[in-house]
């Protein structure tokens, strides 16, 4: 994103978007420690600071060597800036905050013992704590700072251990130009925090982002946007189940599995088709649709005013 465009929104609507995207990357932060340390090797030896260690020198898939440093990371870095606003805003700590492994240089991760359902409550009560407090974070001259820390995190941890579930993710009660659906959903590409787009969760359509980025219509955005829970989006749907979510009749699918090469897969005699694929085929239909009425409606008023 240009210098250029940066500079033509004012510095109170960045610090309210990067507090949109920290805000996001909060409430996910506890579902994807779990997953993190869910694919920490199982316990074994014990190093000498305590932590667990495999007993194989080569862990099998699903498991990472890396997951258990990555998670103590995050995890650390969550509990200083707690600790931090604390400090900073004279407030009382979560009293789960101290329970981490620490040493002098202070926290370095969860405890040795932490399940990844233990991770998922330590974790949930941080952010939680962050959030509730959220509002006098904001006023505070080193906010910014804060949200771009945990907006970095959660990004690249996220990127390192990718999920199937997009988790949170904020969203727009505004209807979709293609389908109608109102609900757009506000995603970032990168860590960049204006790189972003606007995906409809029902058909797929990403709309243009660019002419959005002008300070009156971010600040519009602001308004407008809401955390919610993102379904998982589904890899294969039954015919049946296909129709209702496209609102197709059983007739126009049939079409798209014999002209139109939509995949099939047959399991214990139930036809599934790929969900990814049908929705591109019906976005690709439509939008071709919506061009033609654009065509004949500019023929028609072109032949009236003859």
């Amino acid at each position: 994103m240009t210098d250029t465009v940066t500079e033509a929104i004012s510095p109170t609507v960045m610090l309210d978007l990067s507090a949109v995207r920290a805000r996001k990357g909060l409430r996910d932060a506890a579902d994807l420690l779990t997953h993190v340390r869910s694919l920490v090797p199982p316990s074994g030896t014990q190093r000498p600071d305590g932590q667990p260690r495999s007993k194989q020198q080569g862990s099998r898939l699903p498991f990472r060597e890396d997951a258990l440093e990555e998670s103590d990371s995050v995890y650390a870095q969550l509990l200083d800036w707690t600790r931090s606003w604390a400090d900073a805003l004279t407030l009382p700590l979560p009293v789960t905050a101290g329970y981490a492994w620490s040493n002098q240089a202070g926290p370095q991760g969860f405890r040795s013992a932490v399940t990844p359902e233990g991770a998922h409550a330590l974790t949930a009560n941080l952010a939680t704590w962050l959030l509730l407090h959220d509002d006098k974070i904001r006023r505070h001259p080193t906010a910014g700072t804060f949200y771009e820390d945990i907006a970095d995190l959660m990004w690249n941890l996220s990127k390192k251990f990718p999920r199937e579930s997009r988790g949170m993710r904020p969203v727009l009660p505004r209807p979709c130009p293609i389908c109608g659906d109102p609900s757009m959903g506000v995603e970032w590409r990168s860590e960049q925090l204006l790189d972003f787009t606007l995906i409809c969760t029902y058909c797929g359509f990403e709309g243009d982002t660019t002419a959005l980025l002008k300070d009156r219509d971010v600040r519009t955005l602001m308004n407008d946007m809401r955390i919610e829970e993102a379904a998982e989006a589904s890899s294969w749907w039954t015919k049946k189940q296909a129709a209702r979510e496209m609102r197709i009749t059983p007739q126009t699918l049939n079409r798209y599995i014999q002209r139109d090469g939509l995949k099939t897969h047959t399991a214990d005699g139930t036809v599934y088709v790929n969900a990814d694929q049908l929705r591109e085929l019906w976005r690709g239909k439509r939008v071709g649709k919506l061009a033609i009425n654009v065509a004949t409606q500019g023929g028609a008023r072109r032949e009236s005013t003859m």
